[in-house]
């Protein structure tokens, strides 16, 4: 456990944010466009599409899309407030309904947003979730440097942030219905000072000391030290070394602090191990995911069970983990098609100890099928996914936890929630359906390109033997012209796309900002201008199955503009002199 030897000063540049637009979920490029043909469109994506990698399947990723900005002649503006437009989508269009049955993705509502940055400078870069609800899901900013999300599931994550010349390991604990900031700066970089012990209190050499994604190890003295630590309230640190029980937690880095004689003290214990062994393969090609938890969640949170958890063992073997604490765990094993005995058991790690826990399964309740393109042939190597209306609902009544409790640990997603396979070279596919969590479940397959994409609501008791036909899906053919009306001169404006804002622009008198390269369905705009809704609260919706216009009117503040005075002071000035 770590200790403090006087109080560390926690000055954090925190708050960030992931982008995506939700449901069809497009990777964008926030610069504004000078003309030229679109980029390729993406794989269509789903709402939740953050299954955890099992079976041996790495993530169905592809080449982003871009967001084309129509380009704008400069304009100059007297308004020292820009207008800030966030579209969201809400329905795709291609996403299979059911009656009785929320639609997929339902309950990832919880919304980040933030910017990389040096000084005044973006940093471009990416967001991965390595740990929580939304493992797998990347996120990348824009042009300027911000990203956002509005479509993450609730429950805290460890993100993975990197970028040209810079890595971070950050924490974020996100909230159902609320907007969370993790916002990073790599200007004026903190100092960190640590000494790590044994349980006898003696120092500990040559420890592998892991802090916000930078590696140093112990000197003789036990000591460690890190001269260009980014700020932040919650970085991750990690502490490794043979033959003990790796130790984990957040601390606070003060920005552009000196080292000073304040510094963090650790603690390794003995290392326990634990040898698991699966037994002969029942169901569906592919591993099994095996997850490890402590059996007491968020007491005392020193190990980093994310790091491990979902572990993906093919059936038949055995493996080792031997860097464990001492303590009691809870061990789950899912294979797809199975059932796993004992799916759930308490296993008490002994510290110098190797324990051993055997699994072996039998047939459970699944679905099998085949998954075909329009013209009938089978699919190899497709992604099928068969998940619950919201997943993560589904992983805390199986847990018996409320959100709030799921919240004190980083939780591994789990089957129950969302199962995946791929297809073998006939096309099949066996996946489990869970019927005590509802009679209904989605199951959807995309083709390994990515470019097909079929899905339909299923039995969970007598789902028969589907056939799943994958098609081309509409991928960002469509444009949003969003009119500012009743404006004599030009308006900053930010557009927001599922969260990520692109850069500001100077929107000309009588000209809309048009947004290229959305996918049909159902939207929700937003608009606010200093501080205050334009559209109402919650916005307006509309249907996109075409070119859309939407006419959204201009406050009067930002119709008259502001005095030299009030731009001064909003560091607006330039705007109006160098246009």
């Amino acid at each position: 456990m770590a200790k403090r030897s006087s109080t560390f000063a926690v000055v954090a540049a925190v708050a960030g944010a992931l982008a995506l637009v939700a449901a069809a979920w497009w990777w964008l490029d926030g610069a504004p466009s000078t003309g030229g043909s679109a980029a390729a469109p993406a794989a269509p994506r789903v709402p939740g599409d953050t299954a955890p990698p099992v079976a041996g399947i790495e993530r169905a990723e592809s080449a982003p899309a871009v967001l084309e900005i129509d380009s704008l002649d400069a304009a100059s503006s007297t308004v020292a407030w820009p207008v800030k437009v966030d579209l969201e989508l809400i329905r795709p269009a291609h996403l299979p309904k059911a009656a009785g049955l929320a639609p997929l993705g339902s309950g990832a509502s919880a919304r980040l947003q933030g910017r990389l940055s040096r000084g005044d400078a973006p940093v471009v870069g990416k967001l991965t979730f390595t740990g929580g609800p939304n493992l797998g899901r990347v996120l990348e900013c824009s042009s300027s440097g911000h990203f956002g999300a509005v479509d993450l599931y609730p429950g805290l994550a460890e993100v993975h942030v990197t970028a040209p010349g810079v890595e971070s390991v950050r924490e974020v604990l996100l909230r159902s219905h609320a907007q969370e900031q993790l916002n990073i700066t790599y200007d004026f970089p903190g100092s960190v000072l640590g000494q790590v012990f044994d349980r006898d209190a003696k120092p500990l050499e040559a420890v592998d000391v892991e802090l916000d994604g930078q590696h140093v190890f112990t000197d003789q003295e036990g000591y460690f030290r890190f001269d260009t630590a980014f700020g932040g309230e919650r970085v991750r640190i990690v502490l490794r070394k043979q033959g003990f029980a790796t130790l984990s937690g957040v601390v606070g880095v003060a920005t552009g602090r000196p080292l000073g004689k304040e510094h963090f003290t650790y603690t390794l214990q003995p290392a326990a191990s634990l040898a698991l062994q699966l037994g002969p393969r029942i169901g569906a090609s592919g591993d099994s995911v095996v997850v490890i938890e402590p059996e007491v969640q968020g007491l005392n949170r020193v190990y980093p069970w994310h790091r491990i958890s979902p572990l993906r063992m093919p059936p038949g073997t055995t493996r080792v983990l031997d860097d464990l604490p001492a303590m009691r765990v809870t061990v789950r094993v899912f294979h797809e098609g199975a059932l796993a005995l004992p799916e759930s058991a308490t296993v008490y790690l002994r510290a110098g100890d190797t324990e051993r826990h055997e699994v072996r399964f039998e047939p459970g309740p699944s679905v099998e099928g085949v998954v075909v393109d329009e013209q009938g042939r089978r699919m190899e190597g497709a992604r099928v996914v068969c998940e619950a209306a919201d997943r993560l609902a589904a992983q805390h009544q199986y847990l018996a936890k409320t959100p709030f409790e799921t919240g004190a640990e980083i939780l591994a997603p789990m089957p129950m929630g969302s199962g995946e396979v791929r297809t073998g070279h006939n096309g099949e596919f066996v996946l489990s359906t869970w019927p005590k969590f509802g009679g209904l479940r989605y199951l959807w397959a995309q083709s390994a390109d990515g470019r097909r994409w079929g899905g339909r609501a299923v039995s969970t008791t007598e789902p028969g033997r589907i056939e799943l036909v994958v098609k081309p899906v509409e991928s960002g053919q469509w444009s949003v012209s969003l009119d500012l009306a009743g404006r004599h001169q030009g308006v900053p404006v930010i557009a927001s796309i599922g969260g990520a804002a692109q850069p500001e622009v100077i929107l000309p008198a009588r000209k809309p900002l048009v947004l290229r390269g959305l996918s049909a369905g159902t939207w929700r705009v937003r608009a606010s201008w200093n501080g205050k809704p334009i559209l109402g609260i919650e916005g307006e919706e509309f249907e996109l199955d075409g070119d859309h216009t939407h006419v959204i009117p201009t406050p009067e503040g930002a119709v008259q503009g502001q005095d030299e005075d009030t731009l001064l002071r909003a560091g607006r000035l330039g705007q109006l002199k160098s246009n």
